[in-house]
């Protein structure tokens, strides 16, 4: 496995880059945490198995959403808790994307775009899902928000799995009156009016910044050529479920926007990485200076505090009786509380070492260490 990774390079080159640029309070942190990451700074804990056996010491994990080192189990709890809701129907994928002219105004007032991006979307839903013209229902959906492209570069989009059909107020099941479920141009002008709308009430109410290149009356004279221009919703063909979107969606939702067996290689000067082209369908590589690289890094930084997915409609928690009522229709058995993956049922499910190389049974013991023992002291098998 290559050394190079997020955690390495911002080892290298993080500090150099505070110096000469002004961040936010909650780069700095993300960026300290991913630096210190399962290193001894955070302490460790040592692995038993039923008989005692030493296993291991592990350095504890920084637990930050964005760390593409420690997010593996916690993916993989969202992803099983997900799949355990899904309606047994087709769903369709939908991404809604931000143009890049707005980017500028994001970039100054994060938090606000952020929940402004997640709520048009959803208010575009659940208006065009209870039109009787569409579906007179009310649909499952699930809202992911990401931040980039493959490329890393800032390109702010919410993906959207939603099922073909939901359940009418009188209990009965409803499939769309269109192939299609929602016209895509009709999305798009609601979802373009809805946000848009949210940017000028929020500089009257002063709730945003404009960009220091910008006044206000140029943010609201972009808002209105923004708005008699198409934007971007990519509507793919429906799929027969929507296990295989979850799982996609389930890789980013903790983790970050780039994974460590990206990197390629380091230099002094330079970073190069790779990563799967929408447009040709192949592998290709950038580089980017240290600095160019830490700016997009960051600005995939998760905002603190703020939802990157939310469940709507039948998947929201607070409709558990409806969604039963919907599987119940579609001779689905009722939501059953599932156990969550835990460490050892995760290393066993990714063919990972879940059990003693002494005596084969299970790790089933972590222990903190203590400061005065040592790593030597316990005679580690291995270290993690």
């Amino acid at each position: 496995m290559s050394s190079l990774t997020a955690q390495t390079f911002l080892q290298k080159s993080f500090l150099n880059f505070q110096q000469s640029h002004r961040l936010p309070l909650f780069q700095i942190k993300a960026a300290e945490q991913l630096m210190i990451c399962r290193t001894a700074v955070l302490g460790g804990h040592s692995v038993y198995c039923e008989e005692g056996h030493l296993n291991g010491v592990w350095y504890n994990s920084c637990h930050h959403r964005s760390c593409p080192q420690c997010n593996a189990l916690k993916a993989e709890q969202w992803l099983q808790k997900t799949q355990s809701l899904l309606l047994d129907c087709p769903h369709h994928h939908w991404v809604f994307t931000l143009p890049h002219e707005l980017h500028p105004l994001w970039h100054y007032n994060r938090a606000f775009c952020h929940q402004l991006l997640l709520q048009s979307v959803r208010k575009t839903l659940q208006e065009l899902c209870v039109d009787p013209k569409y579906l007179g229902a009310q649909a499952a959906c699930v809202l992911a928000l990401h931040t980039w492209a493959r490329n890393q570069s800032f390109h702010a989009h919410i993906h959207c799995l939603i099922s073909h059909g939901g359940i009418d107020w009188e209990g009965q099941w409803q499939t769309p009156k269109r192939k299609s479920f929602l016209p895509a141009k009709v999305m798009m002008q609601l979802f373009r009016g809805k946000y848009l709308a949210g940017i000028r009430k929020g500089l009257e109410a002063g709730d945003l910044i404009a960009p220091k290149d910008q006044s206000d009356q140029q943010v609201i004279n972009l808002c209105n050529k923004l708005g008699r221009k198409d934007w971007v919703i990519h509507c793919v063909k429906a799929y027969l479920h929507g296990k295989g979107v979850a799982k996609y969606l389930a890789r980013y939702i903790r983790g970050g926007a780039i994974k460590n067996y990206q990197f390629i290689s380091m230099t002094d000067t330079h970073i190069t990485f790779s990563y799967r082209s929408h447009q040709t369908k192949n592998t290709e590589y950038r580089q980017l200076t240290h600095e160019k690289f830490i700016l997009q890094l960051l600005s995939h930084i998760a905002v603190p505090y703020k939802q990157q997915y939310q469940m709507l409609g039948l998947y929201h928690g607070r409709c558990r009786k409806r969604l039963n009522q919907a599987r119940e229709l579609l001779c689905q058995k009722a939501v059953q509380e599932i156990a969550k993956i835990d460490w050892q049922k995760y290393f066993e499910k990714s063919e990972k070492q879940g059990c003693c190389k002494e005596c084969g049974k299970p790790l089933v013991s972590l222990k903190a260490l203590e400061d005065e023992v040592s790593i030597d002291q316990l005679k580690m098998a291995y270290l993690h």
